[in-house]
């Protein structure tokens, strides 16, 4: 028997509050365009801490988080919990080392004209430079607001957030943040630039559907590439009420642009209200492009086309009328796949139960 769940006063205030944002960055993206309205979102100090504060207390308070503090009986009802489990299986328990052959196995097998000369199939099991496997797992958490992964001792988290709820939290605008050869903190509060190839795991949790364009997901997903250590992972949950089916395209069009990136897709899940998609850095990007060039797509879709942009289907259906038809017909279409996503509230409106 189902049991219907009423949100409270409360958290319908929350909730309402995140949608509110992020419903006027969309719409000043479009007015102004992607940087100048980022810049206007960061002026509103208040505004962000106000949006941090409502995102701790919704997850805390009103998102349920069924969970078993065991390792081997992790609730898949919360998204905290299923980032946890990908990171023991993967570094604690032989995910990596599976995943290390089975990437040994497929690129042995990649030749085609169009490679490149300097690449050279991998011949024996990839390593990180300096490590077989890590003492404590190397996570950053962006976008973390209270650093929620910070209480595993298996964990050595950098959690930042444009407006930290925690001290445990850096400040820092992942969109701006330098690469570069080490980590550098201004004041202890605040991160400037993050070292190459050094993180095991990059979280992105409720990330990517808040930053209004899609060149601006793709550039978060370039950095996470830049910041991982080969071998590592990239973790990303997006909100999604619907059915797993609902926006199928959506999902695949991620996949697909990622492997372009040099990720390759090892574990996807969808929970009640969201999907949960773990991806490795491969050693070998051919490896990862692999799967995107043995695709047979039905047609020219815009969602496969652009390889340098990653879109959530609030993009389809804010198209203006005066924009091409042809256009306007393909982003019809994909939005018609993609109802069950087109409010980022419908996973606010619902605890995580």
């Amino acid at each position: 028997m189902k049991i219907a769940i009423m949100a409270s006063e409360e958290h319908k205030k929350l909730s309402t509050f995140i949608k509110e944002t992020h419903s006027r960055l969309r719409q000043e993206c479009q007015v102004y365009g992607p940087k100048e309205a980022w810049n206007r979102h960061l002026s509103r100090t208040k505004d962000l801490q106000n949006y941090a504060e409502s995102m701790k207390e919704l997850a805390t308070s009103h998102w349920t988080q069924n969970s078993d503090p065991l390792r081997k009986n992790i609730s898949t009802h919360c998204r905290i919990q299923w980032i946890k489990r990908q990171c023991y299986n993967y570094y604690l328990e032989g995910g990596k080392g599976k995943y290390d052959q089975r990437e040994v196995s497929i690129s042995a097998k990649i030749e085609t004209p169009t490679s490149p000369p300097s690449r050279r199939p991998l011949t024996s099991s990839p390593r990180a430079p300096d490590e077989l496997l890590p003492s404590k797992i190397k996570i950053i958490d962006v976008g973390s607001c209270y650093n929620p992964l910070g209480d595993d001792e298996s964990f050595d988290v950098t959690a930042i957030d444009l407006a930290p709820y925690s001290t445990q939290v850096l400040k820092c605008d992942f969109l701006d943040v330098v690469i570069g050869n080490t980590t550098e903190v201004r004041d202890n509060r605040e991160l400037v630039q993050l070292e190459k190839n050094y993180y095991d795991v990059c979280v992105f949790s409720l990330l990517l559907e808040y930053l209004p364009s899609p060149d601006q997901r793709f550039h978060c997903c370039e950095k996470a590439h830049d910041i991982l250590k080969p071998g590592g992972l990239l973790i990303i949950v997006t909100p999604d009420s619907k059915h797993v089916g609902a926006n199928a395209r959506i999902m695949k069009s991620w996949r697909f642009v990622l492997s372009h990136l040099g990720f390759m897709r090892i574990a996807y899940e969808k929970l009640k209200h969201v999907h949960c998609i773990c991806f490795r850095k491969c050693f070998d990007e051919a490896v990862a492009a692999r799967w995107a060039q043995i695709q047979v797509l039905e047609r020219e879709d815009l969602l496969f086309k652009a390889l340098d942009k990653i879109f959530i289907p609030q993009d389809f259906q804010e198209i203006k009328a005066e924009d091409d038809q042809e256009e306007r017909e393909i982003f019809s279409s994909a939005s018609e796949n993609c109802k069950g996503f087109q409010e980022l509230p419908e996973f606010f409106d619902h605890p995580l139960s």
